[in-house]
């Protein structure tokens, strides 16, 4: 906390130097000097209110940061604490944040828990030191019924349960006081901008439609920003949510079928519900062993405002009985399912991971595409033809490309395709910050060519074997190791390298790495500490932290 709060200080102090609103008790830079009490006392770190909030706001991962603020003095702790209570549902998130918001709850909110006997609930209302339900933006519901079963097992001494007539969850504890809390986060107290339906209980996922409708749900889903839902067992959530959430910028649609691929019906309301989107500008779709083409296909109703494309777990296979009628019609389906994509004109950020049997059917609309502001692109383990597309892409797009991370699949390792994907890069891509390419030995000439540019910049670079032939060869690696820019961070190689060659690497590099990763040492050979340890002498690095995959 110390080193963070220290460094915010010194961005601080120089941006307001010569302003008068900082003093970081350097006494040579006062500007008043006549009295003499003044140059000798110490003056305090005095930030405007709107510059505390910017600070804590970039602090609500870090909540033991935040909690340290709390307590530095009033000013502090007034300002902070929206910054700590705006996301608090975790899955390591104490029980006891129950008992803060058991002081939140209005008198019927309290009354209704108490006639159905939970009598866990305080007698006597302590008025709670803030607001803390005007201060949420980011809830999991998922963590919230996690979290509050831990409280009622806390609590198992402290409460009874008779069943009552109105009691709509069989006098289940846990879902009567997550009824509750649901009711209380999403009354017009509360800002939630982003939600996590994260059910991983069936019986919850039974009772959603009750909880969503009692909560007085809809009236929030229209102000939602940011949308995740994993582990779904029931699709039908996605026409209540079609018909409210509108204003959602960053959707993602989690595990959503494990075994089977969703009734067509169960998924148009999925397509429906991203079409009707106003400015969805981030999609993340986990599948597992679906084809959602609907889904897919609807993506084009979003060409101009999505920037973010993520797709993993899909097999792009379909399941239809092989007709001539529905063999027409699936031929049809194949050849559109990536057109929407291909029309996102404004897409910068392209991921394909674990995706399987792509034909070059479903594939040629992404061959063509012109995506003018494309920075990213990443094919993780996917077949086939995608090495076709990562080429394509970097020729047609090429102006703001700085990374490109291509990593095939095993079985695909000895397929080379031409022009290579490295050498498409070498050609094209004079900003490239972060690569990852399928390279074979006589290729080596298009990697030089890359890290010897005077354009050159660089920070992680992997590398995988693309042929038969042995890479243990000294004199290579100990030019290669001369060549690393001084901008190289991040090293990956999935090549077999011996101790020697690797050792002449590292003693010949000025490349600053910071983290090594070698799949032969780790998986099959173990790895020399000494040889290691002799590179990080002097470096305030442990092996098990720079021996690791870092893109």
């Amino acid at each position: 906390m110390g080193r963070r709060l220290h460094a915010l200080k010194g961005n601080l102090s120089n941006l307001f130097k010569g302003k008068g609103v900082l003093d970081l008790y350097n006494n040579d830079q006062l500007a008043h000097t006549n009295s003499s009490t003044s140059r000798q006392q110490k003056r305090k770190l005095i930030l405007p209110t709107d510059v505390l909030i910017e600070i804590f706001s970039h602090l609500e991962d870090d909540y033991k940061t935040l909690q340290s603020c709390v307590l530095v003095n009033r000013i502090w702790c007034e300002n902070s604490v929206p910054s700590l209570w705006a996301q608090p549902f975790l899955d390591l998130t104490p029980s006891t944040i129950i008992d803060v918001y058991l002081t939140c709850l209005t008198e019927p909110e309290r009354n209704y828990l108490i006639d159905n006997d939970i009598i866990g609930i305080p007698n006597r209302r302590r008025v709670p030191a803030f607001d803390y339900v005007s201060f949420l933006r980011h809830l999991s519901m998922g963590s919230l019924y996690s979290i509050v079963q831990r409280w009622t097992d806390r609590t198992q001494t402290k409460y009874s349960v008779s069943p009552k007539r109105h009691n709509p969850f069989n006098a289940e504890p846990s879902l009567l006081v997550y009824r509750t809390f649901c009711t209380l986060f999403f009354s017009r107290r509360s800002s939630i901008r982003s939600l996590s339906l994260d059910w991983g209980n069936k019986e919850i996922w039974k009772a959603y439609p009750l909880l969503l409708y009692s909560a007085g749900i809809d009236t929030y889903l229209a102000k939602l920003k940011r949308l995740s839902i994993h582990y779904i067992t029931d699709w039908s959530i996605f026409g209540y949510l079609s018909k409210y959430a509108k204003n959602i910028e960053t959707l993602e649609v989690i595990d959503y079928s494990f075994n089977q691929a969703p009734h067509p019906e169960d998924e148009q309301n999925l397509a429906s519900l991203i079409s009707i989107q106003n400015n969805l500008r981030h999609i993340k779709l986990f599948g597992y062993s679906t084809y959602p083409a609907l889904t897919l296909t609807s993506l084009g109703s979003q060409a101009n405002s999505l920037i973010s494309v993520e797709i993993i777990y899909v097999h792009f296979i379909s399941n239809q009985p092989s007709t001539s009628t529905t063999s027409t019609s699936t031929s049809s389906i194949m050849r559109s399912t990536l057109e929407g994509l291909a029309n996102c004109v404004n897409l910068e950020e392209l991921i394909i991971k674990n995706c399987s049997f792509a034909t070059d059917e479903i594939l040629a609309p992404l061959i063509c595409a012109n995506f003018p502001k494309l920075r990213k692109i990443h094919i993780v383990e996917s077949t086939y033809g995608w090495d076709s597309v990562v080429v394509s892409l970097i020729q047609n797009n090429p102006t703001h490309l700085e990374e490109v991370y291509y990593k095939p699949v095993d079985n695909q390792q000895l397929h080379i395709i031409s022009p290579t994907i490295i050498e498409a890069v070498a050609q094209n891509c004079p900003k490239i910050i972060r690569l990852g390419v399928p390279i074979a030995k006589i290729q080596i000439s298009h990697l030089i060519d890359i890290l010897t540019s005077s354009e050159c910049k660089l920070k992680s670079l992997s590398i995988f074997r693309m042929d038969r032939i042995s890479w243990d060869d000294e004199a290579l690696w100990k030019d290669l190791g001369s060549l690393m820019p001084v901008t190289l961070r991040h090293l990956n190689i999935w090549i077999y390298i011996g101790d020697t060659p690797m050792q002449l690497f590292l003693q010949n590099t000025t490349a600053p790495l910071e983290t090594l990763y070698v799949r032969w040492w780790t998986h099959y050979l173990g790895y020399d500490c000494h040889l290691v340890g002799a590179y990080l002498k002097d470096k305030p690095v442990k092996i098990s932290d720079f021996l690791r995959h870092v893109i």
